[in-house]
């Protein structure tokens, strides 16, 4: 391209990240954008940016680079959606809850087992897609995975704060909400707190990779300590929350970074004596300022100690997924009817198990029943994919004797 294209690019690239920078903000603070309504607007945001995509493909009339695997894969569960869509298998009856057979299902194809309830999943998941293959085109350009990076550590730094002032202040009600509306483990504008936790779980990696990467590149930058606060905010959100789960993560995540850059985050000049006393003193100033947090999650983990808590009823779930998976096959029961078939899987626990289950809480069980060994193939190719190109590269990196950030940080956030 000529050097007026390559501006002309340049600028459309910044038209076709806006919509992704709205929904980086929109999502988590649209009650993590899960209720219907709410979804919609963001597979609409998600869809927009694909089509401004589309055509800047088109401008620079190039193609982006995917592996064969990853295409087939894709075109694999794009076939199965609308297998789900096209051939459903039954219609989920509410009130009975049952299920009624259609006798027009083709039964060696796959097919939902209500297509009312797949229907809005599998446009959600298309809109991801869409969106996945966006951001892996940007990502390709380092001043525009950088970028991307830093707007997901704000993201993760807005909610922390809303987060954290509303445990301090003793909030009734989570941002948007009205009390009776909020529950009461809910956090920022999630009405759950493990879904605030998985999405900090994912913005602090990124945090921490900007603040490295500042560092390394301008010690004595204003911006090395503003990326230091927001990294140290997100994680005080993590043990701010409630969540037994998130936490556990937290820590796990923080452990695998500090040994992965563990000869770069070691203060040059100084002694490991005091070394050990810096790094003791920091971590004394950050229980200080979760003490309040950990006392009133203290009860939580004695409960799970003595009790089992909310552990025992997710075991027993699960058991109850595994004896589904057999009866899902190869096609599965259809994207968004877990909470459909559950039932039938947990008669036999009476009332151990109670409620409307909409999630097993352990995605690669749901992912069996929902999607079958053969979608569930698919999705481990893509996401297992990734994981295999960054290890490799952390390798190539390691054997060269570079410092890399990007792919280690992309690596432990899908890990945890």
């Amino acid at each position: 391209m000529s050097l007026f294209e390559e501006k002309i690019a340049r600028w459309l690239w910044v038209v076709v990240l806006s919509p992704l920078m709205v929904a980086f903000f929109y999502a988590p603070l649209a009650f993590g954008a899960v209720t219907p309504g709410t979804v919609l607007i963001l597979d609409q945001i998600l869809a927009g940016s694909f089509a401004l995509w589309f055509v800047l493909i088109l401008f620079q009339r190039q193609l982006p680079s995917l592996s064969p695997l990853l295409i087939v894969s894709l075109l694999l569960l794009v076939g199965m959606g609308f297998g789900f869509i096209l051939n459903p298998e039954s219609v989920h009856q509410a009130k009975s809850w049952r299920f009624v057979p259609l006798e027009d299902s083709i039964p060696w194809l796959p097919g939902s087992v209500d297509r009312a309830a797949s229907l809005p999943v599998l446009m959600n998941l298309g809109a991801l897609l869409l969106a996945g293959l966006v951001m892996q085109s940007a990502v390709s350009k380092p001043e525009l995975k950088w970028f991307l990076l830093r707007a997901i550590a704000v993201s993760g730094f807005v909610v922390a704060i809303i987060g954290i002032m509303q445990k301090a202040e003793g909030h009734e009600s989570m941002l948007w909400a009205e009390p009776n509306g909020s529950g009461s483990v809910f956090f920022a504008a999630f009405r759950y707190h493990a879904n605030a936790a998985s999405f900090l779980n994912l913005c602090w990696p990124a945090a921490f990779g900007v603040w490295l990467r500042s560092r390394e590149r301008d010690p004595h930058s204003i911006m090395v300590s503003i990326d230091l606060c927001v990294f140290f905010f997100i994680i005080a959100a993590v043990f701010v929350n409630t969540s037994k789960a998130g936490q556990v993560l937290g820590i796990l995540g923080l452990g695998l970074m500090a040994w992965r850059y563990r000869r770069v985050l070691r203060p040059k000049n100084v002694g490991q004596p005091v070394a050990i006393v810096m790094v003791l003193v920091l971590v004394a100033a950050l229980g200080v300022f979760l003490l309040p947090a950990i006392l009133s999650t203290a009860g939580n983990w004695e409960s799970l100690a003595v009790q089992g808590g909310s552990f025992t009823g997710r075991i027993m779930a699960h058991g109850a997924c595994l004896r589904a998976i057999p009866d899902s096959g190869w096609f599965g029961t259809g994207a968004g009817t877990f909470r459909l078939v559950f039932p039938y899987y947990t008669s036999h626990l009476g009332d151990k198990i109670q409620g409307i289950w909409t999630y097993a809480h352990q995605d690669y069980l749901q992912g069996l029943i929902e999607w079958g060994y053969l979608g569930f193939g698919a999705w481990a190719v893509i996401f297992g994919g990734a994981l295999v190109r960054l290890r490799r590269r952390i390798r190539m990196a390691r054997e060269a004797k570079i410092m890399e950030i990007s792919s280690s940080i992309s690596f432990i956030a899908l890990v945890i």
